[in-house]
């Protein structure tokens, strides 16, 4: 899957479709392998990682991309 954010403004690149979603989903959905193609980069997401808050009844989901 490929995410494309350009805050307000979203264009598509020749054939590419493109797919606008708040964080929450992006966090959600990513997967390790998906790439995220900014204006002047694109990002490969290298682990995803879920961590239990202190409380223990969420978690938060952490994306590292390179």
């Amino acid at each position: 899957m490929e995410y494309q954010i350009y805050g307000n403004t979203v264009r598509s690149a020749d054939a590419i479709s493109t797919t606008v979603i708040d964080w929450d989903d992006f966090r959600k959905f990513a997967k390790v392998g998906d790439t995220i193609r900014e204006p002047s980069r694109t990002l490969t997401i290298t682990e995803k990682v879920y961590e239990s808050t202190a409380s223990g009844q969420n978690f938060v989901i952490h994306i590292y991309a390179q």
